[in-house]
């Protein structure tokens, strides 16, 4: 049976009303209501539509080869794609296939050559916004790093945002982050299972805790002695490492002392 899909897709839960599913969805529905279709099924992606390989284009891949599609329904073309050759690419399947797109808010089709002449460019147009924000992101990005500022990501532990909005180090967290390189370089006759089993042991029995109902565990006291953060560093992908303008722990020469440790 040749079936009418409707697919809708956000990138995360949280977008908006004007983008979120159930808005696509009645959108779609208003649309085939007034055309006289029918539409049989919808499929709902919660991804990237910068992505090559989605589960719902996996699923639709799926049911065209099965001979089970007649028309896809999108809301707009970005609900599409927004990679112009993940985009075009995808696109020539549907074709290939007999497929008809139809992209409700540009109010265009694949049935005709300027029909999909047309989803093309704005394929590209799509593209182009995705990559103008990702430019603007990251030129934002660059210019916290280079004034040493945090530009997203978890935030280490031990450190914490006060009343001003500043990131500042919590006292009994430096006193147990100290005390874990301190201990670590002390323990070097010891075998690293063995060193760490120790300071494990002694973090329990001092008292220091992870969070106020946990205790340590080896990954979290891996994470902290691998963490430059605490020696005054801030390393950023594709940025390089630079001196960060918050408290450091230790200095930088007693975490290469650690670091080398681990080799």
């Amino acid at each position: 049976m040749n079936q009418n899909i409707a697919l809708v897709r956000v990138s995360s839960l949280s977008q908006k009303d004007n983008t979120s599913l159930d808005h696509q969805k009645t959108k779609i529905l208003q649309y085939c209501e007034f055309k006289g279709l029918s539409v049989h099924s919808f499929i709902e992606e919660i991804e990237s539509g910068g992505k090559e390989t989605r589960i719902g284009l996996e699923l639709l891949r799926k049911l065209v080869h099965e001979g089970n599609v007649k028309r896809v329904i999108v809301y707009n073309l970005s609900r599409f794609s927004r990679d112009l050759f993940y985009g075009l690419k995808y696109l020539r399947f549907l074709t290939e296939h007999g497929i008809q797109l139809i992209s409700i808010q540009e109010n265009l089709d694949t049935e005709s050559i300027a029909g999909r002449l047309t989803l093309q460019l704005l394929l590209g147009i799509s593209q182009f916004e995705r990559e103008t924000i990702s430019e603007r992101m990251l030129s934002g990005k660059a210019s916290k790093h280079k004034a040493g500022l945090r530009s997203g990501g978890g935030i280490p532990y031990g450190y914490y945002y006060n009343d001003a909005g500043q990131l500042v180090m919590d006292a009994v967290h430096k006193k147990t982050i100290r005390f874990i390189f301190r201990r670590w370089i002390q323990l070097a006759d010891l075998t690293k299972t063995k060193r760490m089993q120790t300071l494990l042991f002694e973090l329990k029995r001092r008292g220091y805790k992870y969070s106020h109902d946990r205790n340590f565990k080896p990954f979290n006291v891996k994470y902290i002695l691998k963490n430059a953060h605490y020696a005054g560093l801030m390393i950023t992908k594709n940025l390089g490492t630079i001196k960060h303008s918050y408290e450091s722990v230790i200095s930088e020469r007693y975490f290469n002392r650690v670091q080398a440790t681990f080799a």
